[in-house]
């Protein structure tokens, strides 16, 4: 295996955590749309009940998750982030694994918060890739991280709906765990890290020099919201889809290319950004793509066919979809690298955070207008544009000590 990947540590670094990420992405992605499914199977009745258990299973992960996100950064910076992320991983794979044979919704909804007080391989991940690489090249480690979570959203669904097909939801979740496993193997015997900084172990307070940075309490704003509109639409797009003259029978099939070629199209756009970031300014590019996010969601509100909705959810996904990738690319340039992890912690727990609770606001607007959440989203990239715009511009951190280069910016 080993032979395989590059000789120089920070990409061979960078392509093991790529795989772990879209190994185990997509393997949550293969069990999570038909938790609803599942919780029928194990013996909730009505409509109402099983999308409440539903909605709980889904959300008690990422929420947990994006709280302990920062716990999970400090402890990789005492400890290494490869330690972590084999704990994380071997946390997931019995917890996966226990899943196929539950018999309550109560024993299932007690995996599912153990999946999320395990929940650090985001954080983990973007440190991971950017450890050991040059400072040049961290926009391109985190494209590549973030291409490959991407990707795993437009994969997953579709090969996990096969596989609930053809062996049943339960043998599905062996699946989930057999695939956190390989990733933990591969792990194991192939990512390379630098020893643990000497200076993370002794830091009293890692926690408030993240919050003290200038520039951190914007970024992690940007992420929030940003990740908000990322995961706004799927609870309204099959109702929208179906008013425009899509047949009940295709509705699902129509909901999931959309959402796959959205997918694909942001994994291409934050691949490329990651990238561009070498020569230009993240924060520059990241404005640009919030204008492009404004300019194509709007007509979201205003179209009346299948195939135009298609065509500006492509729009969507090529012009914001690397938005994430550049926030973490500023914030891993920002950051001393003794409190890197931590600081990923934070950042991903934002972007958690806004994703979690989306999917709400957008129902909630779906009372009054399902259109309501595209005007929504329009304000919000605007809002964003303006604030990055006339915020404070964060300094590039040293790169030893973690002291402040006193003279360069980020953009």
């Amino acid at each position: 295996m080993s032979r395989l990947l590059p000789a120089e540590p920070w990409r061979r670094n960078q392509h093991v955590t790529a795989a772990m990420v879209f190994v185990v992405f997509t393997a949550f992605a293969f069990v999570l749309p038909f938790l609803p499914l599942y919780v029928r199977e194990l013996g909730v009745r009505g409509d109402d009940a099983v999308a409440l258990w539903a909605g709980v299973l889904i959300g008690v992960a990422p929420l947990l998750a994006g709280l302990l996100a920062p716990l999970w950064g400090r402890l990789a910076d005492r400890h290494g982030p490869k330690r972590m992320a084999v704990l994380a991983l071997g946390g997931y794979v019995v917890l996966l694994a226990l899943s196929a044979a539950v018999t309550s919704v109560g024993q299932l909804l007690a995996l599912r918060i153990g999946v999320g007080l395990f929940g650090g391989i985001g954080p983990l991940g973007l440190a991971m890739a950017t450890s050991l690489a040059p400072r040049e090249q961290t926009g391109r480690a985190v494209g590549t991280i973030q291409a490959a979570q991407i990707l795993s959203a437009a994969v997953g669904p579709l090969l996990g709906g096969l596989l609930a097909d053809l062996v049943g939801i339960r043998r599905t979740f062996l699946a989930t765990a057999a695939l956190c496993a390989c990733a933990l193997a591969l792990v194991s015997l192939c990512y390379k890290e630098s020893p643990p900084s000497p200076a993370a172990a002794t830091r009293r307070s890692p926690f408030a020099e993240v919050l003290r940075l200038p520039g951190t309490a914007l970024l992690l704003a940007v992420l929030f919201l940003v990740n908000f509109i990322g995961r706004s639409f799927t609870p309204i797009l099959p109702s929208y889809i179906q008013g425009m003259g899509v047949p009940a029978s295709r509705l699902a099939f129509a909901t999931g290319i959309l959402i796959s070629l959205y997918s694909a199209a942001a994994a291409l756009s934050a691949a490329w950004l990651g990238r561009a970031s070498r020569h230009r300014s993240p924060r520059a590019l990241l404005v640009g793509t919030l204008v492009g996010g404004a300019a194509t969601v709007l007509p979201m509100a205003a179209v009346s066919s299948f195939g135009a909705m298609l065509a500006l959810a492509v729009l969507l996904g090529l012009a914001s979809g690397g938005s994430l990738t550049l926030c973490y690319t500023m914030g891993g340039l920002m950051v001393p690298e003794g409190i890197r992890t931590t600081a990923f912690g934070f950042f991903s727990g934002a972007a958690l955070f806004g994703g979690a609770i989306s999917p709400s606001v957008a129902g909630l607007l779906a009372r009054w207008d399902l259109r309501g959440i595209f005007y929504l989203d329009t304000f919000l990239f605007v809002a964003l544009t303006v604030g990055l715009l006339l915020g404070a511009r964060p300094r590039v951190a040293a790169p030893e000590k973690g002291a402040v280069a006193s003279g360069e910016r980020l953009g």
